[in-house]
């Protein structure tokens, strides 16, 4: 059901009691000044509009656990998907992250230098390029805990009272690209926010953030733009990238080689057979790729995916290697006198399970939620907060919140609406939901129809305003 509630009054009534039976009430209705929004209440809701967002994309750097300097560029959905670049000690990797799992692309150096990864002289050769499902520890931050847009928010609400009742123009003076912008202290750091209406957050600073030591991290400072508006667009491409994760490799985990030989190697192909023992709690299945050359020349290479192997068992991996290049050296083998060696160098590397993309498929198929099939219960509630002016209602903001306590969260931000217009706002759900995306697909039209009738977004609208 709908919730319509006052967020203060307005008007003060100015009365003399007499010491009397009576009940009636001398004196005038007086107009209270309604005072403009502090500071905090600005970044506040600077803030709770920030963790709000369908997309956000980040570009900053932080220190990971373990010291390590890192620079990203990340574009995160309030969904959990994450997309992006992580450079750690100077050494850049692609990320993905899908329900909270992590997957990397990177080169070899990226890889040798990460501890836990097997020790030698190939260190970071065979997983080089290719995706590999890694634990946060391993990389000394959790994507999660830092870069979802709500769990941001909530990290930058903490002391947001540092912002001061003062009036945010009277703040500290900033510059954020080419927009002007007031910097306000916060608990752990610090939310630089534009000087226009509706304030939205250009760039946060953390001195901390994450939930553990292992992947918790520090100095983190990075710009933020709203990309809510092309959400849509996010999880298609999102899908279509998610989709070449096929065969992840998992590097802590490991099988033991006990073997190899040369099999069928003939004019058309040679094959290696690779022989290993899961020594491991669980199936695994095993990836072999060899590189092979002949008279010290490139031959191609072959690859192959053995497996499950039952724990504690015996496997064995056929890599073959058939092609022109194969065809050739064995034909000069056989018609050249003289010696002509050829050898191959293979990796065996278990293999991660592919993420699970159901539900990243279904957000790229997602249709705006329909406010006439109106419903009360759902994962996601898509509201709106206005007020009555000259009998026409206005939105003043149009939201969308995990909750099912929308109601209160809602609340929360009736105070700046009545500051900033001088009028009672009231809260109402539109609609709720069972997906993400439809929620968020349902606020960009209802902004985007906004737009369409008045030529301008809601006056407190950030999310899918452009910034």
């Amino acid at each position: 059901m709908s919730s319509r509630r006052a967020a203060a009054a307005v008007v003060a009534v100015a009365a003399a009691f007499a010491a009397s039976c009576s009940s009636g009430i001398s004196g005038s209705p007086v107009a209270a000044e309604v005072a403009p929004p502090t500071a905090a209440d600005s970044v506040r809701q600077a803030v709770t509009d920030l963790g709000e967002a369908a997309v956000l994309r980040y570009q900053g750097g932080m220190t990971a656990s373990g010291s390590h300097p890192a620079t990203f560029d990340i574009t995160a959905a309030g969904s959990g998907e994450m997309v992006g670049t992580l450079t750690l000690d100077s050494r850049p990797a692609t990320l993905l992250v899908v329900d909270r799992s992590i997957f990397l692309k990177a080169g070899a150096e990226f890889w040798a230098a990460l501890p836990g990864i097997s020790e030698g002289p190939s260190k970071g050769t065979a997983v080089a390029d290719r995706w590999v499902r890694v634990p946060a520890g391993l990389i000394g931050v959790e994507p999660a805990d830092v870069f979802t847009p709500q769990v941001l928010g909530q990290n930058l609400l903490e002391g947001v009272d540092r912002a001061g009742d003062r009036p945010l123009a009277d703040g500290e003076k900033a510059k954020v690209g080419a927009v002007d912008a007031v910097r306000a202290k916060t608990g752990k750091g610090a939310v630089t926010v534009a000087s226009k209406a509706p304030h939205g957050v250009l760039k946060v600073e953390l001195s901390e953030a994450g939930e553990s030591d292992p992947t918790s991290v520090r100095d983190f400072q990075a710009t933020v733009t709203d990309g809510s508006a092309t959400a849509a667009r996010f999880y298609q491409d999102f899908a279509a990238s998610a989709a070449q994760v096929s065969a992840p490799v998992d590097v802590l985990t490991t099988v033991q080689e006990s073997g190899h030989t040369f099999d069928a190697c003939g004019a058309q192909s040679c094959s290696i057979i690779v022989n290993f023992t899961n020594p491991s709690k669980v199936a695994v299945r095993v990836s072999v790729r060899g590189n092979w050359v002949g008279d010290n020349a490139p031959l191609g290479s072959c690859e192959t995916v053995a497996g499950p192997v039952a724990p504690g068992q015996p496997g064995a991996a056929t890599c073959t290697l058939a092609g022109p290049e194969w065809a050739g050296f064995y034909q000069r083998a056989n018609s050249v006198p003289g010696s002509h060696p050829y050898s191959v160098q293979w990796s065996t590397l278990v293999l991660a399970d592919p993420p699970d993309l159901t539900k990243v498929t279904a957000r790229a198929q997602a249709k705006p939620a329909d406010p006439a099939a109106r419903k009360t219960e759902g994962s996601n509630y898509v509201y709106s907060i206005g007020y009555t002016d000259g009998g026409t209602d206005v939105v003043w903001k149009y939201g969308s919140v995990a909750t099912k306590f929308w109601s209160e969260h809602a609340d929360q931000q009736l105070g700046t609406c009545l500051g900033s217009t001088g009028r009672v706002c009231l809260t109402t759900l539109v609609t709720a939901t069972d997906d993400a995306a439809s929620a968020q697909g349902l606020v960009l039209k209802l902004v985007t129809a906004y737009k369409q009738r008045t030529g301008a977004c809601p006056a407190g609208q950030w999310v899918a305003c452009g910034g």
